[in-house]
């Protein structure tokens, strides 16, 4: 269980985050959502370790997150930021490995390779490891990207849970992508992994989601099971703007329609 205890952030005499308190549970998919500027990102890098000048604690199962070294955290903890241009030439099999970097001293064993096939073969990117990752289009990059993050914790750890944090992972996908990507996660997810991910489309969330977070103006509106808190009075309230939910007949989870 990732907590995090009375989250206070504050930037010059800007607020970031305000007193979130929140749980993200191994076994789930977490999604984050909330306007722009409302404190998803800041969110996301304290509970991954990216940001250390917060107030308040953060808990990785029973270590506090001050606690463990980073080497230790990168072997069961990944994170995907918005943005990751590399500034110099190397193929996306190369970009892949050094999400197994935090695993070996000197260089990859088979298993490391082999976990690094696997992922490319559950991703379906077979036709773009050998591609200079340069040359590939932003979604083919994003694609990439999620492979390097998700090979760093593709095993189960000894000791502890996994905790996957992806921030905007969707960007720069075709719909079809997006689907894709989000089956996959949905596919990986086991009693020792949490997955914990902004997303913008409230119907990417109903489909997929075991818990949704709404943030707003850096605080902490509401969270739960999205089928019973996601009204459009709340996406009114976080969002400003009027929906309606649409039931399906045979669909278990509705849709927003503006």
């Amino acid at each position: 269980m990732l907590k995090l205890q009375n989250i206070n952030y504050t930037i010059g005499s800007n607020h970031i985050l305000n007193s979130i308190n929140v749980n993200f549970a191994p076994g789930e998919l977490h999604m984050i959502l909330g306007p722009n500027g409302s404190g998803k990102t800041s969110l996301l890098k304290i509970a991954s370790g990216q940001i250390e000048n917060f107030n308040g604690l953060v808990w990785y199962d029973d270590m506090a997150l001050n606690e463990i070294n980073t080497a230790t955290l990168a072997t069961f903890r990944s994170y995907l930021s918005q943005q990751n241009n590399i500034p110099f030439p190397i193929k996306a099999i190369e970009l892949i490995q050094m999400g197994r970097y935090p695993h070996y001293e000197y260089q990859a064993t088979k298993k490391d390779y082999d976990i690094i096939h696997a992922v490319i073969d559950q991703l379906a990117i077979t036709h773009l490891k050998n591609r200079d990752f340069n040359t590939l289009s932003g979604g083919e990059q994003q694609r990439v990207q999620f492979a390097r993050v998700l090979a760093q914790v593709w095993e189960k750890s000894k000791n502890n849970n996994r905790y996957l944090f992806l921030d905007e992972p969707l960007n720069n996908l075709d719909i079809q992508y997006q689907k894709y990507l989000l089956q996959t996660i949905r596919s990986i997810i086991s009693e020792d992994i949490a997955v914990i991910m902004i997303v913008h489309d409230i119907n990417w969330a109903l489909a997929f989601s075991d818990k949704v977070y709404f943030l707003q103006n850096g605080n902490l509106i509401a969270n739960g099971n999205p089928i019973e808190i996601i009204t459009p009075e709340l996406i009114q309230e976080v969002f400003k703007i009027d929906a309606k939910l649409i039931s399906i007949p045979g669909q278990k989870y509705p849709i927003v329609s503006f």
